[in-house]
């Protein structure tokens, strides 16, 4: 029995103890992040009801999950400030258990308006709490909204709504890219809405900001039932994050028959930052320049470069390393660490490095290592930086070694007609090769060309295959003797295969050759050639109207593409010409390989006659050079036909009070002609055949 009691209490201490440390962990984890699994709720539905006095209305809060993770236990509760006029008709909670990632629900209340209320409004606040779904912290969150209720005559009173938030090019948008932002407002009152102000709230130096013109757009008046765009011009932060970002529409407005009265609503919208990695920097190396012939032992060698950044953001804590790999022979003179703290898009540094020949260095050739590491706003902190390695030989030559070394074939220069490499297009290399040696020659020199495979590796037909081939010639060719100290030039033309991918592709050099006593060498020398793939974009047909009238918006679009193989940079494509324009630029950033798009503007002619205007289209390539693509189309332009002043200018209404078309006096007046018309017509039938069949008789 005493044993069975001994056992009982160390379970109930173990059980203890282990559930002591679970809490002391759980508690003690202050590195614990609980925002990165934070539910975010925003409410999407209207924000402004208009009732008459002795109505009850219904108000549906429709909440949406504007995040990636769930949310529990939702809790809404409304109340009236500002009015005893209007109150919450019956409860003013309600609750929803659940809302999934990206998915929205709906709760309902009903407000009730006093029968004696005048012109008035009030505002709703509605409080929303809710918690995650988190498996290690369950957190409480809170948002709160405001709701406007306002009393008027809908008889008599206008009501401004946005029917439409249209983004353009996507509210899918980058760091750094600017995107239109247009509200289509509508007059579904009865009123002339006057004095209208739109503005935005929300923007931000860190987040979204106006690119162009002012946060405030003044419409004068807006009569029933007309439409009316206004937008704004937005551009995001370079340094802003990938995620979802809220902002807000405010809108008022006053009624024609009672100034004094505002209305007012906010329209909540969201723009989405994606991650681009497309966007980070791009570093290159050019105008490398080192010795190209021998060096003598105990001389200073300098070794310099430009390094440019051809990618869309800043380069940050650039370090270049240049090593010599044989310090036997090769010594730095100069520091061998470069440090540069930031290097924005399009813009180049040069940077040189100094090096010692030895007084022991051999004839042969001392390789330097250039070694460039530097990172940007894309890479994390636990990321790899990015890398980019380039090697360049220094030939030193000892004065004692040209009778005892032996003869050293090598390329001492070669360039490339034209100095950029095309995918899909032939080159000429020039090649130059010379024999190191002052005191012995070199024959019977056989030369063949190997390079290596670097095509797409999408492409299963061609992928690992060589990226050059020779033109009218084959990659082996001889030399018969090459004297002490001579060089031999070759021409050797190349097509590059059309997959090539675009960056420096490496060519072998392999020799054969034998001194003036028949002794056989080998060596190999590498040649960097450097390959582009050619921009290209294909532009679909314009299509407009050939026709279109003075004052008003003819629309023009076309579909365009880009059938290239490398991406398109800072794309734009915006309409030119003597014309005003709607919409008139479309903002696209970078266009990648393989994708298509279109375009939609607006043309608002000035004047009679016929107009011509252009579709441009801006983009940088590859290279980093601006290119431009122009699409020109014409106008037949006329002036507005005149409409029948019956109706001021406008077709009768056919649902007004007024009874609309079916009281109009045109309307009945040319439903009286037809059915005269037809009458006479059928009166005139029947005469003549009567008349036939008297003759017939």
């Amino acid at each position: 029995m005493r044993r069975f009691i001994c056992s009982i209490l160390a379970l109930i201490f173990i059980v203890g103890s282990l559930s002591n440390i679970g809490w002391a962990a759980k508690d003690d984890d202050d590195d614990y992040d609980s925002s990165r699994e934070e539910p975010r709720l925003y409410v999407t539905s209207e924000k402004t009801f208009t009732g008459d006095p002795g109505e009850s209305i219904k108000v549906p809060i429709k909440i949406k999950n504007n995040s990636d993770f769930d949310a529990k236990n939702i809790s809404i509760n409304v109340e009236i400030d500002g009015s005893n006029d209007i109150y919450i008709d019956g409860s003013g909670y309600d609750s929803i258990s659940s809302i999934s990632a990206g998915k929205s629900k709906e709760a309902s209340f009903r407000v009730k308006i006093d029968e004696n209320a005048k012109r008035s409004s009030a505002v709703m606040q509605v409080s929303i709490s809710y918690e995650n779904y988190d498996s290690y912290y369950t957190r409480e969150y809170k948002t709160t909204e405001k709701i406007y209720i306002r009393v008027s005559n809908k008889t008599d009173s206008p009501r401004v709504v946005v029917k439409d938030v249209e983004f353009t090019p996507d509210k899918y948008v980058n760091a750094g890219d600017e995107v239109l932002v247009g509200f289509r407002l509508k007059n579904e009152g009865q009123n002339t809405a006057k004095d209208i102000k739109i503005s935005l709230d929300g923007l931000s130096s860190e987040g979204f900001f106006l690119s162009n013109g002012l946060n405030n757009k003044i419409v004068a008046e807006l009569g029933r039932r007309q439409t009316v765009y206004v937008y704004f011009e937005l551009k995001s932060s370079d340094k802003i994050k990938s995620g979802s970002y809220p902002l807000e529409m405010n809108l008022s407005y006053k009624d024609e028959k009672d100034e004094e009265f505002e209305y007012k609503d906010v329209s909540k919208f969201f723009l989405n930052i994606n991650s681009d990695k497309n966007r980070n920097s791009n570093l290159i190396m050019e105008n490398i320049k080192y010795p190209e012939g021998p060096i003598g032992q105990n001389k200073e060698v300098d070794i310099s470069f430009n390094i440019r950044n051809q990618g869309q953001t800043d380069a940050e804590n650039i370090i270049i390393k240049a090593e010599s790999t044989n310090i036997e022979g090769l010594v730095p003179k100069s520091v061998s660490t470069i440090k540069i703290d930031t290097l924005p898009p399009g813009e180049t540094q040069e940077v040189h490095f100094k090096f010692l020949t030895t007084k022991s260095a051999e004839t042969k050739n001392y390789p330097i290592e250039i070694k460039i590491e530097y990172r940007d706003e894309f890479l994390d902190d636990d990321e790899d930086p990015h890398t980019l390695n380039q090697y360049v030989g220094v030939f030193s030559q000892s004065p004692d070694d040209d009778n005892k070394s032996v003869p050293k074939l090598i390329i001492d220069k070669y360039n490339f007609e034209p100095q950029l490499v095309s995918a899909g297009q032939t080159f000429q290399m020039n090649l130059s090769f010379f024999n190191t040696n002052s005191m012995k020659s070199v024959k019977n020199i056989k030369i063949f060309l190997t390079s290596e495979g670097g095509t797409d590796p999408k492409n299963e037909q061609t992928a690992g295959s060589s990226v050059f081939t020779p033109v009218d010639s084959s990659n082996t060719f001889y030399i018969d003797s090459i004297p002490p100290k001579g060089r031999v030039q070759k021409a050797i033309k190349m097509f590059t295969v059309p997959d090539a991918l675009a960056r420096t592709h490496t060519i072998t050099a392999n020799f054969e050759y034998e001194d003036s006593k028949g002794e056989a060498y080998t060596a190999t020398e590498l040649i960097g050639v450097p390959v582009i793939q050619q921009s290209k974009l294909d532009v679909g047909e314009i299509n407009y109207s050939p026709e279109a009238y003075v004052g008003e918006s003819t629309p023009i679009s076309v579909e365009f593409y880009n059938t290239g193989k490398v991406t398109l940079y800072n794309m734009m494509v915006k309409l030119e010409g003597d014309f005003k324009v709607e919409n008139g630029q479309y903002y696209i950033g970078n266009f990648d390989s393989g994708t298509s798009e279109s375009f939609e503007g607006y043309v608002i002619p000035n004047s009679e006659g016929e107009l011509t205007g252009n579709v441009v289209f801006t983009y940088e390539d590859s290279t980093g050079q601006m290119q431009e693509l122009k699409k020109e189309f014409t106008l037949n332009v006329i002036d507005m036909p005149p409409m029948d002043d019956e109706f001021g200018g406008e077709f009768p209404p056919m649902d007004d009070e007024k009874g609309g078309i079916l009281k109009s006096k045109v309307f009945w007046g040319i439903i009286i002609t037809i059915a005269a018309t037809t009458t006479g017509v059928i009166i005139y039938k029947k005469k003549k055949k009567k008349k036939e069949m008297s003759l017939d008789e």
